[in-house]
């Protein structure tokens, strides 16, 4: 039994869903309770996937994770993960996702504090950490190395080439390369591209951890986000299909992000799960070693 932790970012968390849905190899899938977590469940209890809550990772035991035989064995973090159990199976694993703020994406310097705060809290819990991040303002670029750790790998997602991808869209397209051949492709004109994700949260509380640190009002916010989409020459709003349904409602929301900034929608292909699965695999061979 192996126990892997998942740092993410909120906007990924379809993803997320879709790796538990398509892994028959899960076993216990526990869950911070921390109010980023609402959305999660209600897609998981959609699914009826069986989790559980908890306060925090600080509830799990620590991980014991020498190798001499005289050590106490692995303590227990679930049944399933108790040689004593008859549910217990070595091949299974265990899921820890913890969901950060997702308005932290907008102070990048705040983003990259409160993952290194939070990897050292969940690194002694669990074998491994999938950092469902990207570079993120290239903030996160060292941050494997940093945390490097033979007893709990941390794996952040890359792409074929192995390059970080630069945010949840370049992941959404398959990487670096990719991305910027999309890029290409608007010939100049300001594209706002929105996941399923994106469109959920463009619309309320993307905007919302920078409007609460400046004590901005809503139209205030809105002002200022108008100004910065004109100067930018932003002109539409690019729905890209990731191969998801888990989020609803994903045309009406985009609509109601390109109305209130005056952008056209058009519609994006080509968005996979490639990178997402691929990153999976490996950070599960990892510590399944």
């Amino acid at each position: 039994m192996s126990i892997l932790g998942i740092l993410a970012c909120k906007m990924l968390q379809d993803e997320i869903v879709h790796l538990i849905q398509n892994d028959s190899d899960i076993g216990d899938v526990l869950i911070v309770e921390n109010g980023e977590h609402i959305d999660f469940v209600q897609k998981l209890d959609e699914l009826d996937i069986s989790y559980k809550l908890i306060p925090s990772v600080d509830v799990l035991p620590d991980r014991i994770r020498s190798k001499d035989p005289n050590e106490l064995p692995l303590p227990a973090c679930s049944t399933l993960d108790d040689p004593e159990s008859p549910d217990y199976d070595p091949a299974t694993v265990s899921l820890v996702i913890w969901q950060l703020d997702l308005g932290l994406h907008e102070v990048p310097k705040k983003l990259k504090v409160q993952v290194y705060h939070d990897l050292p809290i969940m690194m002694p819990k669990v074998d491994g950490v999938f950092l469902f991040y990207g570079l993120c303002g290239n903030v996160l670029l060292t941050v494997e190395e940093d945390f490097h750790d033979d007893n709990c790998p941390v794996l952040i997602l890359r792409d074929s080439d192995g390059i970080i991808i630069d945010d949840c869209i370049g992941g959404a397209v398959g990487g670096r390369a990719k991305y910027a051949q999309l890029l290409k492709s608007f010939k100049g004109v300001g594209t706002f591209i929105l996941t399923p994700m994106y469109a959920r949260y463009a619309t309320e509380d993307f905007f919302g951890y920078g409007q609460a640190a400046s004590g901005f009002t809503n139209e205030q916010m809105y002002e200022m986000n108008k100004y910065m989409f004109e100067a930018s020459g932003y002109k539409q709003a690019a729905v890209l299909e990731t191969g998801l349904c888990y989020t609803k409602n994903v045309e009406e929301n985009a609509k109601t992000f390109a109305d209130k900034y005056n952008f056209d929608v058009i519609r994006l292909g080509g968005g996979n799960q490639q990178i997402f699965e691929d990153c999976y695999r490996k950070i599960k061979e990892k510590i399944g070693d």
